[in-house]
């Protein structure tokens, strides 16, 4: 067998080889034994045809065809082991140049590379924002409003009130049908205090506070600009008018804050104990906020410095993972892609030119990026890293009530075994994040050890379950209040 070899800029290898015709012969030797075998030939047992009579019965073209695939079979293996050649995954036989002699060529993606430059100059201060006492005044207000009995008003909306109306949205600047932005569809919302005011308001910021001074049976007119930025594509960089019709105006009477109350919400007696609990939840999700932010942003960094190698197969099964995420998480809001699709006014070539095929790049960069720290460092996952890990993913399930019916819907093996890989991933994570940390900010790793330190030293020894900070979750049935929503904003996040 003679190869030759040349690689490709997009990290494939391009193999020729050449085998002789005594080679190309004995593999149509045992192809023909192989095709007796499933074909009948007048006069002989499965398999014991000769080699002419199976040549006369179906043809030389039949017999050098599965020679061929034989012969490839047999000898793709030897060609990676000879050439000491890292295959990604499967190779492709693009081409078969001779029959006589055999020539074919290969094209084999190759493992992934990644050189990274500059790590040691990787540096950015870790520095989460501490929850101030609005914050936690403010947590404690929204779980209240979910227990609010909610009252009709005959008095003009003000703060803390609830709007009902329909809303519709028209392009200013085009006609017909395309104009239409989003039908009159019923809509209700909560006025915030200026305090409480999100910036992530939908349709955009102080949408809801420009409903305060105006009552039930009128039609508010108005437009707003969006920038080319903005997170809504179907209102990206358009001059939108809003045609907004008050149906009512109600208001909330919130529950007092009594001992009854305070029970309901996880057993609290004081009111400082349930505030300890919010602000420690508070803590929780922010410094978690914070950390995503952060350790992508460092692995951002070092992934714009990298030199990073990988074939086209790599980025397609990365689309192919991105695509059936979209499509898994769409079912469970009961849409498919085509209706996605369709109510985001575009097709599903630009969809993913546009949306899946960046956010599968990024994805497998930062992943190939995170598997070079992991073998420059030599980072490895403990037992006992894992069991933590698992532990805390069941603590949550439980907290949140989903243990059971995930457990029932995947299985006993299959949830231990889906539980068990998520936490190894974790824990991996976890040994990644605290490399990335010790390159960014050394001093910040000192200071987190102190603390998990003070923590457990903290910890009482009475295994009493300790109440729990209440979830500010939305009012079901009919006490829902929620911004207003375009109606694929949801699907959007996913």
């Amino acid at each position: 067998m003679k190869i030759q070899k040349s690689y490709t800029d997009d990290h494939q290898v391009k193999i020729t080889a050449e085998f002789d015709a005594e080679t190309m012969e004995q593999f149509k030797h045992r192809a023909a034994r192989k095709i007796s075998e499933r074909t009948r030939i007048p006069g002989f047992r499965p398999g014991k045809a000769p080699y002419a009579m199976v040549l006369r019965h179906v043809g030389d073209a039949q017999v050098s065809s599965q020679a061929i695939e034989m012969l490839v079979d047999d000898s793709y293996p030897k060609i990676l082991d000879e050439e000491k050649i890292k295959p990604y995954g499967p190779g492709n036989l693009d081409k078969i140049v001779s029959e006589n002699p055999p020539v074919f060529e290969f094209s084999i993606p190759l493992d992934p590379e990644v050189e990274l430059n500059k790590a040691e100059e990787l540096k950015s201060t870790y520095s989460p924002e501490a929850v101030t006492d609005e914050e936690v005044s403010q947590f404690i207000t929204s779980t209240r409003r979910n227990a609010a009995t909610i009252v009709p008003l005959e008095t003009p909306a003000a703060e803390g009130n609830v709007v009902y109306m329909s809303l519709e949205a028209i392009d200013s600047k085009a006609e017909g049908t395309e104009a239409q932005l989003i039908k009159a569809t019923p809509n209700q919302v909560l006025i915030p205090s200026k305090k409480e005011q999100p910036k992530t308001e939908w349709p955009f910021e102080g949408f809801a506070r420009s409903l305060i001074s105006h009552k039930a049976g009128e039609t508010l007119e108005f437009e707003h600009s969006f920038a080319e930025d903005y997170s809504d594509k179907d209102l990206a960089g358009k001059k939108v008018h809003f045609t907004v019709k008050i149906e009512s105006v109600k208001g909330l009477e919130l529950p007092e804050m009594n001992e009854e109350y305070l029970q309901s919400l996880g057993g609290f007696k004081t009111v400082e104990e349930l505030e300890k609990a919010v602000r420690s939840r508070l803590e929780a999700e922010k410094t978690e906020a914070y950390d995503d932010k952060y350790y992508l942003d460092l692995v951002d960094q070092l992934r714009k410095t990298a030199v990073l190698k990988y074939p086209p197969q790599m980025l397609a099964n990365e689309e192919e993972q991105v695509l059936h995420r979209i499509e898994h998480d769409l079912s469970h809001r009961h849409m498919d892609l085509d209706l996605y699709l369709k109510i985001r006014k575009t097709d599903k070539e630009s969809f993913i030119k546009e949306e899946v095929k960046p956010t599968a790049l990024t994805r497998l960069e930062r992943s190939l990026v995170m598997d070079a720290l992991t073998k420059k460092y030599e980072l490895k996952v403990e037992n006992k890293d894992v069991e933590a890990q698992v532990n805390k993913l069941v603590n949550n399930l439980i907290m949140s009530g989903e243990f059971a019916e995930m457990q029932k819907e995947f299985g006993q093996k299959k949830f231990a075994e889906s539980i068990t890989m998520d936490a190894a991933n974790r824990a991996m994570e976890a040994k990644i994040r605290k490399q990335l940390l010790k390159m960014a900010d050394p001093s910040a790793v000192k200071t987190e050890e102190a603390k998990t330190e003070e923590a457990q030293a903290e910890k009482p020894a009475s295994k009493a379950k300790k109440a729990k900070a209440p979830k500010a979750e939305a009012i079901s049935a009919e006490k829902e209040i929620s911004e207003p929503k375009a109606p694929e904003a949801e699907a959007k996040e996913g």
